[in-house]
This record gives C-alpha cells, sequence and structure tokens, in this order.
C-alpha cells in the first residue's frame, strides 16, 4: 500500500439490504463475480450451497466469493395458508475489496455455518445496511470499517462452527457462554440448544450430568452474580436491578436473593 492509499476504503459494499419473501419465488443460477453475504434471520428457504439445494433456517450464514454459483428457492411450509405469511426474512450484502481478498485467502470460513444470531451481530449487518443508504460524505469509509469488523466476527465464529460435535465439554461451554453473555435477557431452552448445535432433550440431560445442575439454575447464578456486582458498585435502585438482570419483577429477585444469601438485596447493599 502506497502512502496515497493509505485511509482509503479496502473493501467496498457494492449493495446491501434486508430482504423479505412472502410468495413463492426461485432466482436463476448465476456465477458470482463479488463477494456475497447473506445471514438468514426469519423463516427459511432453499440455497445452492457445495453444489446441491439445501434449506436454510435462522442463524445459517452463507458465504459466496467470485466464482461460485448462487441460487435461492422460496416455497411456502406444508400447513401455511396463502396470504401474507413471510416465508424469509434476511440480510445480504455484495461487496469486493482487496482486504476481502487477502481475508478470504487466510481465512478457512465455510460456504456454509451456522452462526448465533446475537444482538452484535445482527447491529452489524444493520449498520452495514443502513450505511449503504445514506448518501453521505465517507460512508464509504464507515462501511469499509463495519465489514472489516463483520469479517473479524465471522472469523471469531468459524472454530465453533467447525467444532466436534460429540466433545461433550466442548458442547458444555457452548452452552454456559451463551447463558453468559445472554443472562440478562429472556432466553428459552431452545436458544442455548440451538446454539451450540444440540437438541434440547440432549441439552439438558448433558448439561445436568456435567454441571449437576439444570441450565435455568446455572442462568439464575449468573444473574445473582450480575446483580450482586450492580449492588456493590452501582447506585442504580434495586426494582431496576433486578428488570436488568433478567429476573423480571423485584418480588421474584427479593426471593431468590434471599434464598440464595439469607439476607434481601437492600441488607446486601448496606453490608458492603
Amino acid at each position: 500500500m502506497t502512502p496515497s492509499d493509505r485511509g482509503k476504503p479496502q473493501s467496498e459494499v457494492l449493495h446491501a439490504d434486508y430482504a423479505y419473501h412472502y410468495k413463492p419465488y426461485q432466482t436463476a443460477k448465476r456465477m458470482l463475480n463479488y463477494y456475497y453475504f447473506r445471514l438468514q434471520v426469519e423463516g427459511g428457504c432453499m440455497a445452492f450451497v457445495g453444489g446441491q439445494t439445501v434449506p436454510v433456517g435462522p442463524g445459517d450464514l452463507l458465504l459466496y466469493r467470485p466464482g461460485d454459483v448462487a441460487f435461492f428457492q422460496f416455497v411456502r411450509p406444508p400447513g401455511q395458508p396463502a396470504g401474507k405469511s413471510l416465508l424469509s426474512g434476511n440480510y445480504y450484502m455484495s461487496c469486493r475489496g482487496a482486504w476481502l481478498d487477502e481475508w478470504w485467502a487466510r481465512t478457512p470460513v465455510p460456504q456454509r455455518m451456522k452462526i448465533p444470531l446475537s444482538d452484535s451481530l445482527l447491529a452489524v449487518f444493520k449498520e452495514i445496511v443502513q450505511e449503504h443508504r445514506r448518501a453521505m460524505p465517507h460512508k464509504a469509509e464507515i462501511s469499509d470499517y463495519l465489514l472489516r469488523v463483520l469479517c473479524r466476527m465471522i472469523e471469531r465464529s468459524v472454530p465453533d462452527a467447525n467444532r466436534q460435535d460429540d466433545n461433550p465439554s466442548q458442547l458444555v461451554g457452548r452452552m454456559k457462554q451463551y447463558i453468559t453473555e445472554n443472562a440478562t435477557s429472556p432466553f428459552r431452552l431452545e436458544d442455548v440448544a440451538n446454539y451450540a448445535g444440540i437438541s434440547v432433550p440432549y441439552a439438558v440431560a448433558l448439561f445436568k450430568a456435567a454441571c449437576n445442575q439444570t441450565i435455568m439454575q446455572y442462568a439464575k447464578e449468573v444473574r445473582l452474580s450480575i446483580a450482586c456486582d450492580r449492588i456493590k458498585f452501582t447506585v442504580t435502585n434495586l426494582e431496576r436491578i433486578a428488570e436488568s438482570t433478567g429476573f423480571g419483577s423485584y418480588t421474584y429477585f427479593h426471593r431468590v436473593f434471599r434464598a440464595k444469601f439469607g439476607m434481601s438485596p437492600k441488607q446486601y447493599r448496606e453490608r458492603h
């Protein structure tokens, strides 16, 4: 890179948007001359991946490079009435650039990978779409930075996507990671299991056997730990702490807290 090139975007977003599909539809098979990112968020579709047409569902990230063939088909699930029911919702973007060439060459990304639909990941996709829509100075530079952040997030998820699913300790670690990162928000057992890439019954049994407690018991402990820190190190009122740490109501938080520590949240704050 020459001095005059420094500061210039090294990757370029050609197009980015969020697509909704309400009617059955299919694209023509086409060979791409750009990089193409597609994240399934809602519903599903059929996509051409690895030389065959496969089903794609929420959390499936498709990564195509120049020369790859892409094809998508949107079909109505059996039993779904015709009308305005959503068939598919996804982020997509086409892009190119020297930085992407280098990243793709050194990063062993699969064409299809399951990736957690975390708030941070969705926020980056959303920001890229919004920057693409803006007619503002420096939008190309901002899109370049955001695209690099997105690629780093994908890169970080690759080892997890390629993990050995028959390694119980790794699966339990994945579940703990999800719980820790999402403890302050409502989540379901299905969310934890999907993050680990296993069924709910297997996730429940595996976690219980490895940790001698249920998934939700572990989540409660994580929430209590976060609540304790906020009680000790902030002046936030206790009702707000109960709400912001995933307990919902203060009554429930008070009961759980007293059962764990033998004192009320107010007494805990007074002693610390």
